[in-house]
């Protein structure tokens, strides 16, 4: 506890004594707003004494601190803030504030990507300059993108994010805080294309169909993807695209594309290994995910109902909003020199 002040110790002694405040100020010569502080205090307190614990507390926020944390995270930049603040006797809280305002670090989820060599990566880089040039009049607006996925019934769930609030840990496994999932759960492949102002029917692989270069051809590009792309362009021209999936580069499956389509994306002007500029892939695949498997199927039938239900609600803006950025990702591999784009 602080000592008193001698100003305020008298200032006290001449209010005890019934001097007027006004008075207390000329005889003293202190400022008008410490003697009536000090006779308010007195008033409420009972004390002219300041009270304990007052004025701002010592913060762990130190230089010291700040410099251990850095260098910390120098060492293992995949510590969490949790596990260093309980290392360093703080609270996460604290640690928080250094990492994020006195370091200026952002936490980035850990991504799984395939690695990219020096081919790949230049490959990338050139191919994606000259798409871009293809952009610019307009091109991927009628670009129709293609993709296949393999969708389970089992849930999806990220430990991080999937919690049961519950009083006790039987009440938790009760209500859902065990997820079985099965070594290999039962799984049906799905084709899909998109442009910038609609979709192809969802197609269902058989379960067991490998597709090859004549599955492929005939089961995909004949019976679905073109009787739907021309009802839907109604004789307008239209590009057709495709992975490097080794069906989609068969020579038999290129001919075919050359023959039929009006114009289409070749294998040697694709860039490989690019998920990321892919809107099925970078955008659409995942928000379908999402929402087909939030809960577990009972069966492959319900399963591909739910795909259809979510499917056909992809709005026209979405869709538009998901091509709209192809010509950005272009432009961040190309900013990357070919190499993966930053995400979140």
């Amino acid at each position: 506890m602080a000592p008193p002040s001698p100003s305020r110790s008298s200032i006290l002694n001449l209010f005890k004594a019934g001097v007027p405040p006004v008075d207390i100020i000329k005889r003293l010569g202190v400022p008008s707003r410490t003697v009536y502080d000090s006779i308010s205090r007195f008033k409420k307190l009972g004390t002219f004494l300041d009270r304990c614990g007052r004025g701002r507390k010592p913060t762990v926020v130190t230089p010291d601190r700040i410099k251990a944390v850095k260098e910390r995270i120098r060492r293992n930049p995949h510590r969490s803030i949790r596990k260093m603040a309980k290392g360093m006797k703080i609270s996460s809280r604290s640690m928080g504030r250094i990492v994020k305002d006195k370091l200026k670090l952002t936490c980035y989820r850990v991504r799984k990507a395939a690695i990219l060599s020096e081919a790949t990566t230049k490959k990338r880089l050139e191919r994606s300059k000259k798409l871009l040039q293809r952009t610019r009049n307009g091109e991927h607006l009628v670009t129709v993108f293609s993709d296949e996925k393999l969708f389970t019934v089992q849930a999806e769930f990220n430990p991080q994010n999937h919690r049961v609030l519950a009083e006790t840990s039987e009440e938790a496994f009760a209500n859902g805080r065990t997820i079985h999932q099965a070594s290999h759960p039962a799984s049906v492949m799905v084709f899909g294309a998109v442009c910038a102002d609609g979709k192809s029917p969802l197609l269902f692989v058989d379960q067991g169909v490998k597709i090859n270069k004549e599955v492929y051809i005939s089961q995909i590009l004949e019976k679905t993807l073109l009787p739907w792309a021309q009802k839907h362009f109604n004789g307008r021209r239209w590009v057709f695209q495709q992975d490097g999936a080794p069906a989609h580069t068969a020579k038999l499956s290129q001919q075919w594309c050359e023959t039929h389509l009006p114009a289409f994306i070749p294998k040697d002007e694709w860039p490989p290994s690019s998920p990321d500029l892919n809107p099925l892939d970078y955008s659409i695949w995942g928000v379908l995910q999402n929402k087909v498997n939030a809960k577990p199927h009972s069966s492959i039938e319900t399963l591909k109902k739910t795909l259809v239900k979510e499917w056909d609600a992809l709005s026209p803006e979405y869709l538009r909003a998901t091509i709209d950025a192809y010509p950005r990702r272009l432009r961040a591999v190309i900013e990357k020199r070919g190499g993966r784009m930053e995400q979140d």
